[in-house]
């Protein structure tokens, strides 16, 4: 977790230390999440129309501005926040077109997939700040552990604290689950498979070459329309720069 030259009970004494900062932390800090981007109507509204409404419009480019402010600017972990806010855009423009292909609601699937990243920066942000304080910092593995043990609670706070709609409630919370179920919300499906087109056209190195396409076949996307959702590759990409 630390200097791996430093002597192990001053390593266990440090970690010690700041395991229990950031449980003080997480219990302080849960309570009082950002508030919700008074644009949100606005961008529900652009993101029928495509990323030329939403970076060209100013209530929705102002909630995107806004949500990646209150939400993805973190402080000492900048690098993994900009890695989680380009895969939430990235996804929101393939789940749009998921979903329109498979006549989910549009907004409620843009706004989950802009969010669905959420619980776990919310989580970053709040070990960000303690390695700051104490001037310590986890490995990348304690990270990713702290991280997913803290994400879902923080989630469904914020789902309560922006007082999200129970569509997007269900979606943001029942999207990571969607290979366990038979039958889940079209939503989640667009969110669930928004995300494998954000990571191959963002991490191309974590696909699997055919598997995108299997499971889209799974989900009822035939070769085509898996065509039309990959074309909006450029899309994602610009939105990703109209927002730096």
């Amino acid at each position: 977790m630390f200097n791996p030259q430093a002597p192990s009970s001053e390593v266990s004494t440090r970690s010690l230390v700041l395991r229990q900062a950031l449980a003080a932390a997480f219990k302080a800090h849960r309570q009082t999440l950002p508030a919700a981007p008074t644009a949100l109507p606005a961008l529900l509204d652009a993101c029928r129309e495509g990323v030329p409404s939403l970076v060209g419009k100013s209530g929705s480019r102002e909630a995107l501005r806004d949500i990646r402010a209150r939400l993805f600017e973190v402080p000492g972990r900048d690098a993994e926040a900009q890695v989680w806010w380009n895969e939430a855009l990235a996804t929101a423009v393939f789940d749009r077109r998921v979903a329109q292909l498979k006549q989910a609601s549009v907004p409620a699937s843009f706004l989950s997939a802009v969010l669905h990243r959420s619980g776990e920066v919310l989580a970053l942000k709040m070990l960000a700040r303690v390695e700051l304080d104490y001037r310590m910092k986890l490995d990348s593995a304690s990270r990713r552990e702290w991280c997913t043990t803290h994400s879902q609670e923080l989630l469904e706070r914020l789902v309560r604290t922006w007082n999200l709609t129970p569509d997007i409630g269900a979606c943001l919370l029942g999207w990571t689950r969607f290979a366990e179920f038979a039958k889940v919300s079209a939503e989640s499906a667009a969110l669930y498979f928004g995300r494998l087109f954000a990571i191959e056209l963002l991490q191309p190195e974590f696909c699997v070459p055919g598997a995108l396409d299997h499971a889209a076949a799974d989900l009822g996307l035939a070769a085509e329309l898996v065509t039309q959702v990959r074309e909006e590759s450029a899309a994602a990409k610009e939105l990703i720069r109209a927002l730096e």
